[in-house]
């Protein structure tokens, strides 16, 4: 084998293993609510999926901590999935 089919076949090898990796190395959490409802950025009123463990009801909204624990709010009209 000649050097430039050398560094060929370890290249992809390794972009093999690279795509490996990408498709099954990822792990999912499985979550037991799934909130779809509004959020207010900047003055606009958005469309939002949440995906929690836990939330609160008040007044007219909902309330969820993400992952990295910061506050979040959903406003209605949203709907509470149980997965």
């Amino acid at each position: 084998m000649r050097k430039d089919q050398i560094y060929n076949y370890i290249l992809h090898l390794l972009a093999g293993i690279a795509i490996g990796f990408l498709l099954f190395g990822c792990q999912t959490k499985d979550y037991k609510y799934r909130i779809v409802g509004k959020v207010i950025v900047h003055g606009d009123t958005l469309d939002a999926i949440a995906y929690t463990n836990d939330y609160m009801m008040m007044d007219d909204s909902i309330v969820y901590y993400n992952s990295d624990s910061s506050m979040q709010v959903l406003h209605s009209p949203y709907t509470v999935h149980e997965d």
